[in-house]
């Protein structure tokens, strides 16, 4: 059964960007004058798309940019391609390498990965956090400093393993690289939970096939699978790492090929 159309609280001044418009069309979003009556629902906040959750008396919500906050931050003092990220994908070696982000969530990593130089393909299944990717990259588009790097990010709404799958079977061009950067079932009510991973976690939750992801994305790339993990969490398969590449928090698990 098809699910209900997910709401979009749009005012006539709002400016929704052509793959919303798409997914309006295909029925997946639905424009609405108010939201009185939602749980959940997106709408704009000084031209932004925004999600808005109700949760247990509180008002959880999450816009995405790519000209300020973190990603600017981690552009402009990041480290570059010895960094523990770029260096995992290879860009350290190999600055001209394709990567698909099988897990793009909010593109945080993948922004920075374009930044260096990468060519980045984000696929998002979850149409809420598709939508406010696309969203976020289209006023990208319109930030002098940000317009070159988001020119060498593009976007897929749609699972991931089959679009990999769809890969072989077409012969399509294969990346060098797949990241993967699943989501760790952590501790729902923990105070430390920040809230964009609070709303992640409502939104896409952990997937128990995270295995199946894996060997899909070992046998897609050309080069190597960097698989993101908490630094004291197991590995995702029984297959074990070439390497690992690690930061104070995180570790990256290095499958090459």
């Amino acid at each position: 059964m098809k699910p209900e159309p997910f709401p979009i609280v749009e005012s006539l001044n709002d400016s929704v960007c052509d793959p919303i418009k798409s997914l309006i069309a295909e029925g997946i979003f639905e424009r609405t004058e108010t939201n009185n009556g939602l749980s959940s629902y997106l709408y704009f906040n000084q031209n932004a798309l925004t999600y808005s959750l109700q949760d247990n008396n509180q008002t959880l919500t999450l816009s995405h940019s790519f000209t300020s906050g973190k990603n600017k931050h981690r552009q402009q003092y990041g480290g570059g391609k010895n960094q523990p990220l770029p260096k995992a994908c290879g860009l350290d070696k190999h600055p001209s390498w394709t990567i698909f982000d099988a897990t793009a969530g909010i593109g945080r990593d993948a922004y920075v990965l374009a930044s260096l130089g990468a060519k980045v393909t984000l696929c998002e299944q979850h149409p809420v956090l598709y939508a406010l990717l696309v969203d976020a990259l289209s006023r990208a588009e319109l930030h002098e400093e940000a317009n070159s790097v988001v020119q060498r990010m593009r976007m897929i709404h749609g699972n991931s393993s089959n679009v990999m799958n769809n890969m072989s079977e077409t012969n399509s061009k294969r990346p060098d690289v797949v990241y993967l950067d699943p989501m760790y079932p952590g501790r729902k009510k923990s105070a430390k939970i920040k809230k964009d991973m609070q709303i992640l976690q409502q939104l896409v939750g952990h997937d128990s096939q995270d295995d199946i992801l894996f060997e899909t994305a070992f046998s897609t790339a050309l080069s190597r699978v960097v698989v993101k993990r908490p630094k004291t969490a197991t590995p995702i398969t029984s297959r074990k790492p070439s390497y690992n590449v690690s930061s104070e928090n995180t570790r990256y698990d290095v499958y090459v090929r």
